[in-house]
């Protein structure tokens, strides 16, 4: 590994209202940043990141913050390795999540199915969990920034999921006579 350069905000916001220290939170969090500590967050430096920092920069700056975006260049590789590690495991923990979300998903179906409540009341309510389960893994991928492992294991999950949801449907078609 070579030398690794990182973007280090370290910021501070005004505690009234929350709503600034919320949004700073998740416009990070939204871009795969690693918090060392409250208020100092890090993120690998790329193009596309380098600009969205420096927007949010002025943005905690104009809303009354105070607010220092540094470049760093960590020349020793452990510590290099440590970082991405770090960044892995977030990731990672991402998708053990949504994995669980999928398992929850099945069992949704299952206990409909067991209840005999093939209804197109459930097949709307279980479609929407579907989307929504389909909207957050390009999220997690996007915010995934040294591919952690479990995304392959995510989109296998996914897969099954809409294979268990299309079998559901049949289900609920047949049950309505349709």
């Amino acid at each position: 590994m070579s030398r690794q350069s990182w973007n280090l905000l370290i910021y501070r916001v005004p505690s009234q209202p929350s709503t600034q220290r919320v949004y700073v939170w998740r416009k990070l969090k939204g871009w795969g940043g690693l918090y060392l500590q409250q208020s100092v967050c890090v993120l690998p430096q790329r193009q596309n990141l380098q600009r969205q920092l420096e927007a949010l920069t002025m943005e905690i700056i104009n809303g009354g913050g105070e607010a220092d975006l540094l470049t760093v260049t960590i020349e020793e590789d452990k510590q290099n390795s440590r970082l991405i590690e770090r960044f892995q495991q977030q990731a990672a923990a991402e998708y053990e999540e949504f994995l669980g979300r999928c398992q929850d998903f099945h069992q949704e179906l299952e206990r409909e199915r067991q209840k005999k409540n093939l209804t197109f009341a459930e097949l709307d309510e279980n479609e929407a969990e579907l989307s929504k389960l389909r909207s957050w893994l390009p999220k997690i991928r996007e915010r995934d920034l040294f591919d952690a492992a479990g995304y392959a294991a995510a989109v296998e999950a996914l897969k099954l999921c809409e294979e268990d949801f299309q079998r559901f449907s049949q289900q609920v078609y047949e049950a309505q006579d349709l």
